[in-house]
């Protein structure tokens, strides 16, 4: 008695098409997390950027100083009590970013949100607004791009045409 046990070509090719069919439709989903993660982690230095701010601010509400030593670090402020840097440039926003992090990442400094970015995280001034963006690899610009990034508002500022808009202490996510 010949008792083979298998499957035929047809139950074969079914099974193939179904696993394809099924890669096709989750395989997005796998690759979007990456995008997800990238995501979160503005959001989240963005949340604490946001805490930082507020304090700083506060301290300057009880001792209403134009600038403020803060663990050996001088902060400067704007004449409504938000931190700034020691300079109205993207240098001044990189000295910014290390002021609010006690352990700060990082930062490049770019001259102007049309510079190529390097990888991690980059620091761009645009008309009393701190720009911050991270990169993965590097390459690429501000603008235009679609790269999530965070703004921090030291006055008012408006500028619709580059979709810009706040008031002091503000900061606000783009392009998430």
């Amino acid at each position: 008695m010949n008792d083979n046990a298998g499957f035929t070509l047809i139950e074969l090719v079914i099974v193939i098409v179904i696993l394809g069919v099924l890669a096709v439709t989750a395989a997005p989903r796998f690759i979007d997390l990456s995008d997800d993660a990238n995501d979160s982690v503005t959001l989240a230095q963005m949340g604490a950027f946001k805490s930082g701010v507020n304090l700083l601010h506060a301290k300057w509400q009880i001792r209403r100083q134009s600038s403020i030593s803060i663990s050996g670090q001088t902060v400067e402020f704007t004449d409504d009590g938000w931190p700034k840097g020691s300079t109205d440039d993207s240098v001044g926003c990189a000295e910014l970013w290390s002021e609010v992090f006690a352990d700060a990442e990082p930062v490049t400094v770019l001259n102007n949100y049309t510079d190529t970015l390097s990888a991690g995280w980059n620091a761009f001034y645009y008309g009393e607004v701190c720009g911050y963006i991270k990169s993965q690899s590097g390459g690429g610009t501000v603008y235009p791009s679609n790269t999530p990034h965070f703004a921090y508002y030291m006055t008012n500022f408006s500028e619709p045409s580059a979709g810009y808009t706040g008031s002091p202490g503000e900061v606000k996510i783009y392009n998430l």
